[in-house]
């Protein structure tokens, strides 16, 4: 009874009800989400990154390759001949055109910083697509929290209203009552005085559910006129799997921000390994062909040479192989912070879960409880209403139970919307937040009655 006398209560003093043009425009959670997705900043800027990152492998599978070049000259030459005693020269100024290609081919046989390379791309690749998940996931995370806010703060201002209309009611009979000569003016005061707080309250209220509608837009990246109300009661089970370590193992393996750090100390390990195989032998095989027409000297005539050479090249670096001193120390102690990062992110999503978990199992039980209250709550009204209509009971007596109800049903609301978020926010630690949440959140809205739409300002 409790349930249908607080809807009734809620939908008597909320906002006048929508034109039938505005519940046409009202939109649902999934509504929302192809905008919320396609145009998000991070997942824009993180497909991009996924695709450089596949670039990027593919050019570390180019280093097993022949690195081939070829390289064409074309000089001008000037020679002038001051003196000479060879009597087959002669002094003065000659020009000559030469010209020169080469053709190089060096095929590696082994370079161990080929396969580090190769080691980082894949890392690397791996670690994009975890930042993709993750800024995907995010977007998901945040639509549905800020579509919850707004609810919640359509919730509270219509709770806020309830309680002024009930404050402006009393305030009513009491004027009344003190004109015909019994009312109280202590009375009167007391009841002015809560009624002006409410008043307060409820524009309160309304500039919370405008922010929550601008964050709902800046989240979906589309103009929300307005949106559905949420059913009542909803469904709230316990989390599946019930055990909290299944969902600590789940979210150290595929948490897309634990696979992010764990993808980047990968990284940092193929750097460490790039920089220790520049001190290994390096073998490869070079063939070059160079072709050569010159135009003449005055040493001798213009001739046309073609050379094939093909070399097998050992470099074996003593000191300072490429100019570059020896940076693998650095890498590895870089490779040793990416490890500890990723393991002290792995405790941080540890302590998290169990956070988030505790919060639904406690906020299911609380709902329930909290509904008995509100059921308590309300038997206490109308005990204090019939008191002081018997000249029992006293006005401040029906306030502070006026004030308690709706103070009951606000941690009911409160409960529920803590019990969805904190349900996804579980399942988005596990790196399990999907469309498939999206679609049950949207299944719980009420779309029989009035939407919820965006205060005017």
């Amino acid at each position: 009874m409790i349930r249908a006398c607080a809807l009734a209560w809620l939908v008597a003093f909320a906002p006048p009800r929508a034109a039938a043009h505005t519940a046409a425009q009202a939109l649902g959670l999934a509504d929302l989400l192809p905008a919320a997705l396609h145009d998000n900043p991070a997942v824009l800027s993180a497909q991009p990154a996924h695709t450089a990152a596949g670039l990027d492998l593919i050019d570390s599978y180019l280093g097993f390759a022949p690195r081939a070049n070829w390289t064409f000259e074309n000089s001008r030459e000037r020679l002038d001949v001051v003196r000479t005693k060879n009597f087959v020269y002669q002094k003065g100024i000659s020009h000559f055109g030469n010209y020169d290609n080469t053709l190089e081919v060096v095929q590696p046989l082994f370079d161990a910083r080929i396969f580090a390379q190769l080691h980082g791309a894949y890392a690397g690749l791996h670690r994009a697509r975890a930042e993709l998940d993750s800024a995907s996931q995010k977007a998901l995370f945040e639509l549905i929290q800020a579509y919850l806010s707004t609810l919640g703060s359509a919730d509270s201002l219509a709770l806020s209203q309830a309680e002024e209309a009930t404050l402006a009611k009393q305030n009513d009979i009491m004027q009344a009552r003190i004109g015909r000569g019994v009312g109280n003016v202590a009375d009167a005061d007391e009841i002015t005085a809560r009624l002006m707080q409410a008043r307060a309250g409820v524009e309160g209220a309304r500039a919370n559910l405008a922010e929550a509608f601008a964050t709902l837009e800046h989240k979906a990246g589309v103009r929300v006129p307005a949106v559905w109300k949420l059913a009542s009661p909803i469904p709230m089970p316990p989390p599946l799997p019930n055990s909290v370590e299944e969902w600590v193992q789940t979210a150290r393996a595929q948490n897309p921000d634990v696979l992010t750090t764990d993808d980047a100390a990968d990284e940092a390990y193929a750097n460490y390994q790039t920089a220790a195989a520049a001190v290994l032998p390096r073998v490869e095989l070079d063939f070059t062909q160079d072709s050569t027409d010159s135009g003449g000297s005055v040493y001798g005539g213009g001739d046309l040479t073609t050379e094939r050479t093909v070399m097998f090249k050992l470099t074996v670096p003593l000191f300072n192989g490429d100019g570059n001193g020896y940076p693998a120390a650095a890498a590895r102690a870089r490779y040793h912070a990416a490890r500890y990062r990723s393991e002290d992110q792995r405790r941080e999503i540890s302590d998290r879960v169990h956070t988030a978990f505790d919060e639904v199992v406690a906020n299911a039980r609380r709902a329930k409880i909290l509904s008995v209250g509100a059921q308590a709550a309300q038997r206490v009204v109308i005990a204090k209403e019939a008191r002081f209509r018997s000249g029992m009971g006293d006005i401040t007596d029906i306030l502070d139970a006026d004030r308690d109800f709706v103070q009951a049903q606000r941690q009911l609301l409160a409960s529920r919307y803590n019990y969805l978020l904190n349900l996804l926010q579980l399942k988005r630690l596990a790196g399990d937040v999907s469309d498939a949440d999206v679609a049950f959140i949207d299944a719980c809205l009420e779309r029989d009655g009035a939407p919820i739409e965006r205060p005017e300002k």
